[in-house]
């Protein structure tokens, strides 16, 4: 990361700072900003952990959020589909064992040139 990147990504932590002192209007976010400006420009050494501690916890929330966005996708739209769908399909994929023991059904079917033309 060059030293532009680090600039910039230690403004938007001091903006969203001060986004957030007009959010919640407690003075703490202004001097929360102020110090992490001030700490930015007088010592680069402590802006640059500053910004890594921040790409750090962005990238452990991206991964909590990744797994909970995931989880709650599967669970409200992908769940009840599966098990509506089991409910009223009668075994589609033919994939309930047969009286035999065995997945293997016999087709009795002669193949033509128009089978091998259009596979799939």
């Amino acid at each position: 990361m060059n030293a532009t990147d680090k600039a910039k990504a230690q403004l938007v932590i001091v903006t969203g700072l001060i986004v957030l002192y007009f959010v919640f209007k407690s003075p703490w976010w202004l001097y929360a900003a102020l110090g992490v400006g001030l700490l930015s420009i007088l010592v680069p050494i402590a802006g640059d952990l500053i910004v890594r501690a921040w790409f750090k916890v962005a990238e452990v929330l991206g991964n909590i959020n990744g797994k909970i966005i995931l989880s709650v996708l599967f669970f409200v739209f992908l769940f009840p589909i599966a098990l509506l769908y089991r409910i009223m399909a009668k075994n589609p994929l033919a994939i309930k064992h047969s009286s035999e023991g065995s997945f293997y059904t016999d087709r009795n079917h002669t193949y033509s040139k128009i089978d091998l033309e259009h596979p799939w």
